[in-house]
């Protein structure tokens, strides 16, 4: 198949690419961690909140729903393990703050029944109970994405093995061992949409995955592994588009409104799992590297701790500079290592400060390098410097809301600004002004 290449971008470079290589992670299996205890936050997804249906003393099983919103736009929650609910208290939130969750500890059960899903629900209605959202980062609910509206007509599933992401290899190990499942979850997808192919895409950096999703490919008509540049930012969605389909997403709008439904393969995998095993989510694959003894893949509960993991990989080498929830291009710093991980966590990585790479910045010099990168073409230097000087009227005119937060101006500029981070705040206060202009209508 014949592949376009997106607008703006960038290649990793050199120095980059050796600390990849150095940051690896080298493991047959996937390891499998079960902590004596989870804190399970009641909101992992983009929507209304969730209300706790769960009270301290209750005793619960693994898979059994603990909070959940009668919203269409909402995930449910489950706990990841059976046990005894010992507290409900704030723990820490990524990015600052607290946040309300279950803490639930673990209690030996002879009752291994997982499939708590009611086996004559319909396909969309599986993945709602099973509270499914988009494990990319995006954390969308699934069951809302595959109801698009009616003049929408959807011609080809898209599964999102790009994992561009530095350093992090839990979609590729998934796509590995779990495979078959995972074009599964591919399939129902394409039955509730009536679209009529698959493609999978895959960054060329992955031989072990694409060859296992091939070889898996060839029992499903008119399915197909695509090989991709090792170009970032290739997995995200509006790129993936672009260099599958020739197809942009709209500035304001849905995505598959392009006739494409998207999702990552972690996604998929948990579909297959909700549809064919009436299995909730409770677990995901996570990444953790870096700085640390024993880097690995680890399939986990959601709810277990950063510190818990860290432990598990044999603790830190060296004194950690940084530590990142997600990739270093997107992800943010977890500056509490009791921070739960939830449906969104897909790699911790590790820095010690002589890995860490941090440089003070400087003045712009105006290189326009951060313009030439920028996938959804915007001016970050101008933004960024609007932002600076209180201007939020021109950060608009510039359009800083339809950013994507790759991070492609920040790792190119040689000045060592921080423009993602000034864009994100920017739209964020956009945002918000507007938000409090509608409430006052």
């Amino acid at each position: 198949m014949k592949i376009n290449h997106f607008s703006g971008g960038f290649f990793f470079d050199s120095s980059t690419n050796k600390l990849k290589e150095l940051f690896k992670v080298h493991q047959k299996d996937i390891a499998y961690f079960e902590p004596q205890k989870v804190v399970i936050p009641f909101d992992q997804h983009i929507g209304a909140p969730n209300e706790l249906i769960v009270k301290v003393g209750d005793f619960v099983t693994k898979g059994e729903i603990i909070a959940k919103s009668s919203a269409d736009i909402s995930g449910h929650v489950h706990t990841s393990i059976t046990g005894q609910v010992i507290d409900i208290c704030d723990v820490p939130a990524l990015g600052g703050g607290k946040q309300t969750a279950a803490v639930i500890q673990h209690i030996p059960s002879k009752n291994h029944l997982e499939s708590l899903i009611d086996e004559n629900l319909s396909s969309e209605t599986k993945v709602r109970a099973a509270g499914i959202v988009g494990l990319g980062g995006a954390t969308f609910p699934t069951h809302v994405k595959l109801n698009p509206a009616d003049h929408i007509d959807v011609q080809t599933i898209i599964l999102n093995g790009a994992e561009c992401e530095p350093f992090i290899a839990s979609d590729d190990f998934l796509m590995q061992k779990e495979s078959r499942k995972i074009l599964r979850g591919g399939e129902i997808a394409r039955e509730i949409l009536a679209a009529k192919q698959i493609l999978i895409g895959i960054e060329e950096d992955k031989p072990k995955a694409i060859a296992a999703m091939k070889n898996a490919a060839i029992e499903i008509d008119n399915c197909h592994v695509v090989c991709l540049p090792v170009k970032y930012p290739q997995g995200g969605e509006g790129q993936l588009l672009e260099t599958l389909l020739r197809a942009e997403s709209p500035l304001e709008g849905r995505s598959v409104e392009t006739g494409a439904f998207t999702i990552n393969v972690a996604t998929a995998f948990a579909i297959a799992e909700s549809v064919d095993e009436r299995k909730s989510l409770t677990h995901r694959y996570v990444t953790i590297c870096g700085d640390v003894k024993t880097p690995q893949v680890i399939c986990f509960p959601l709810g277990t701790q950063v510190k818990d993991l860290i432990n598990y990989c044999g603790g830190f080498v060296g004194t950690p500079s940084r530590i990142i929830h997600g990739g270093p291009m997107m992800g943010k710093s977890v500056t509490d290592l009791s921070l739960p991980l939830t449906k969104a966590s897909n790699g911790i990585i590790v820095f010690n400060e002589a890995h860490d790479g941090k440089l003070p910045e400087s003045p712009c010099i105006r290189c326009n390098r951060c313009v030439e990168v920028c996938p959804v073409r915007l001016e970050p230097q101008n933004i960024d410097l609007a932002y600076r000087s209180g201007d939020l009227f021109t950060c608009d005119q510039l359009l800083a809301t339809a950013c994507i937060n790759c991070g492609c101006c920040t790792y190119v500029c040689p000045a060592k600004r921080n423009l993602a981070a000034t864009i994100t705040k920017a739209s964020s206060e956009i945002k918000a002004q507007k938000e409090a202009q509608e409430d006052g209508k």
